[in-house]
């Protein structure tokens, strides 16, 4: 699955050693994601995926320390008899979403309206992989130098759980800190990496409207609150692009609206709520501030009145130069140097962001696409599901950032531009 390593200076007999762990430990791999698949919980509430981790940790015979909030946790894996070495964090996000699962597969959601269509069950275990090789390791005395593992939950909410483990302080003592996110859009087998932003800003608006509510016959007596939603739906999204520069790449989209209950009656009240998405961090910070202007300009004309809630915002996940080389020299180390694919800046969010504006660091993509396949579901969507090969892949790749450098280099906390 790999070739010689290239500029890495990893010893060929380490390499095969993890290949032969990864083997080895497949099936548990695919066992672990499933029961995770198939009992799914969401943001904050993650607490059956929480112990089934604490569970495998501690077979392991690591300590699994709890966070300051109630779900995710945290372990160590140090070289026998040190506890100073420089540390590298390795992080996997466990929540899942609030989406029915459609797949028709032994392993599909037990849990009516949750779903991992995010592939964080992939990631865990994944994360759970690379806990056991580097133990493994260990017991062999090929491990070099220390590792965190980091089980964040909340995601897929905001704030997120990353902002709990910086808080905490789990970040202070490590060198650098990577992440796998499943992509679709890449066969299993690669890594997607770039440098810079390969994630956007984000932030999460909820609108709500207030009239005096009437009859539909007599609408000069009211406020046509369902004009006004109307309006700020259609009207926000054009004067945003008017008014901020188009290469920040601002993007308003409303995802859910509520009002009324008889189409007879002017309603009273009414809601709407939509993500607001940057390429840049600068003009994120105008358009975030500019959007709820925009929101009370367009509504002030129908009489209504507006309170317009913005959640605490996720900045765009910036992979730090040396960071990003590092996982691309793994990958090419650990899975050969057809393994490597680039990418481009999503509009997606994510909060590893987090963590990479505390410590240098890097998010690749993995690939999650059957090979040869031209269709695959994409994420958050009901039927999206991985070609588990991706669970060895990422195994690997994670296991290989700590176990193949022994040096970690000097900590730099400057962003790479």
């Amino acid at each position: 699955m790999r070739s010689e390593p290239i500029g890495s200076g990893a010893r060929p007999e380490l390499l095969t050693r993890i290949d032969d762990l990864v083997e080895e430990l497949q099936p548990r791999l695919v066992e672990w994601r499933r029961d995770l698949h198939a009992h799914p919980e969401p943001s904050r509430a993650e607490h059956r995926t929480t112990s089934r981790i604490r569970g495998v940790l501690e077979s392991l015979g690591l300590e699994a320390r709890s966070l300051e909030v109630p779900t995710g946790l945290y372990a160590d894996v140090l070289p026998d008899g040190s506890r100073r070495v420089p540390r590298i964090g390795l992080r996997a996000d466990i929540d899942a979403l609030s989406l029915v699962d459609q797949k028709d597969v032994p392993y599909r959601s037990t849990h009516t309206g949750v779903a991992h269509a995010c592939g964080h069950d992939v990631h865990t275990a994944v994360l759970l992989g690379a806990a056991e090789v580097l133990v493994r390791l260990r017991e062999q005395g090929l491990l070099n130098r220390g590792v965190r593992l980091l089980f964040q939950p909340a995601e897929e909410t905001s704030p997120g759980g990353a902002l709990d483990m910086v808080a905490q302080g789990l970040l202070g003592d490590l060198r650098e800190v990577y992440a796998l996110h499943c992509d679709p859009r890449t066969e299993v087998g690669r890594v997607a990496i770039r440098t810079g932003a390969i994630t956007s800003a984000c932030d999460r608006f909820q609108v709500t409207f207030s009239g005096p509510g009437g009859h539909s016959s007599r609408p000069h007596l009211s406020a046509d609150l369902v004009m006004a939603i109307g309006a700020v739906i259609t009207e926000v999204p054009t004067l945003l692009s008017r008014r901020i520069d188009p290469r920040v790449g601002a993007s308003m989209v409303w995802g859910q609206v509520q009002a009324g209950n008889a189409p007879n009656a002017i309603p009273a009240s009414g809601q709407l709520s939509g993500t607001l998405r940057c390429l840049q961090l600068e003009g994120w910070q105008r358009a975030r501030d500019l959007v709820p202007q925009l929101i009370e300009q367009v509504a002030a004309p129908y009489g209504v009145s507006v309170q317009v809630d913005r959640s605490t915002g996720i900045p765009p996940t910036v992979n730090h130069a040396a960071a990003a080389g590092r996982l691309a020299e793994v990958c090419s180390a650990v899975l050969g140097p057809d393994s490597l694919a680039d990418t481009e800046q999503s509009l997606g969010g994510e909060d590893f962001s987090e963590m990479v504006l505390a410590v240098p660091g890097a998010l690749g993509r993995l690939g999650v696409r059957p090979v040869g396949s031209a269709d695959w579901p994409d994420l958050h969507r009901p039927g999206f599901d991985v070609d588990e090969a991706c669970l060895g892949v990422g195994v690997r790749v994670l296991s290989g950032l700590v176990a193949l450098r022994p040096d970690p280099g000097p900590r730099r906390r400057s962003q790479a531009a």
